[in-house]
């Protein structure tokens, strides 16, 4: 008997020791993520590890890993951090058909190296009650002298703003993009703000009137407070669309697990996981086909810029010097 246990024994040990484990590295809370680590464990019986720091420690730390990297997958939260993971040649090229398939042309890099899991419109919102929205309809109205003393914007530190300025970039032309970004600079009602959270209540509490802000965050806002007076105006729609941006997911470039990494980003882009992805911080699906089902749902369908996020990428460059050009904090 005690020759069986043993044998029994060293047969788990060696099982759990070959066991499969996927290990993820995010700029986005584990507790969004832990919904579906919890169901592909259950589904394949596959451990899922995920590590969560800033985007420029999981940089850091798989350029300093290398090929002995334990990550599989790069989790993170802008378009401009899967440009940057593309242009390090961090990521490998996704084969998944099913996966590919999933997702809108211009939410996918064009060479495949990683898709979009949720996305945000990056909009104009303004205070209903001193702003008829017939005066607004594009980025570029924010730049008129009408609007001078009336305008509020976040910092450019961050991304989303440099991602914006970016798509300006590549629709009118670097020298144009200067233009309407100095002449919003000009507009403003008072210094930059650190967050579009803070901006939206400087909006509310008659600093200002009019301003910029992802939509997630104006619905955070709402969902906190039915009464708060900011309201969204999506971009642009007579033209470019709306500029959207959002989170997005790639296999690492030193993964041997490529086949089963894919098998996970499959699972977030079903419907159940987008759904929850999406109201769990009311930000769009990024899966074709799917409605949000929270309060976003509300302002209904919009135009969204349908130039591939790689392409935006590519104009960041632009969008910096634009940004230490006009001193733009």
């Amino acid at each position: 008997m005690k020759k069986l246990m043993a044998a029994f024994l060293l047969t788990v040990s060696a099982l759990g020791a070959h066991a499969e484990t996927l290990t993820i590295y995010t700029d986005r809370p584990t507790a969004r993520l832990q919904p579906i680590v919890d169901q592909f464990k259950a589904e394949k019986g596959v451990d899922v590890v995920v590590v969560e720091k800033a985007y420029a420690d999981i940089v850091a730390q798989i350029e300093s890993e290398g090929a002995a990297t334990p990550a599989d997958l790069v989790f993170t939260k802008d378009l401009v951090f899967l440009s940057d993971l593309t242009n390090r040649g961090l990521l490998q090229p996704l084969t998944n058909a099913a996966v590919k398939a999933r997702v809108a042309p211009a939410m996918k890099d064009i060479n495949d190296n990683w898709v979009a899991v949720t996305y945000r419109a990056r909009t104009l919102v303004y205070d209903s009650s001193r702003v008829n929205p017939s005066e607004l309809s594009s980025y570029e109205d924010l730049a008129d002298p009408k609007w001078a003393g009336r305008v509020c914007l976040r910092t450019s530190k961050g991304t989303y703003n440099v991602a914006l300025i970016a798509s300006f970039v590549h629709h009118k032309g670097e020298a144009q993009a200067k233009n309407i970004v100095s002449g919003i600079l000009d507009n403003l009602a008072a210094d930059v703000f650190p967050n579009d959270i803070a901006m939206m209540t400087a909006i509310a509490n008659g600093v200002c009137d009019v301003g910029i802000s992802n939509t997630y965050y104006l619905a955070q806002m709402l969902s906190q407070n039915p009464n708060f007076p900011v309201k969204p105006l999506f971009a642009n729609q007579d033209s470019t669309g709306a500029h959207v941006n959002g989170s997005g997911i790639g296999v690492v470039k030193y993964s041997k697990k490529a086949a089963l990494a894919q098998e996970f980003i499959a699972l977030m882009l079903q419907e159940p996981a987008q759904l929850h992805l999406s109201s769990s911080h009311l930000e769009y699906p990024a899966a074709v086909g799917i409605t949000p089902n929270t309060l976003i749902k509300d302002w209904g369908p919009f135009k969204a810029d349908a130039t591939n996020w790689s392409v935006i990428g590519e104009q960041v460059p632009a969008a910096l010097r634009i940004i230490k050009e006009l001193d733009y904090k």
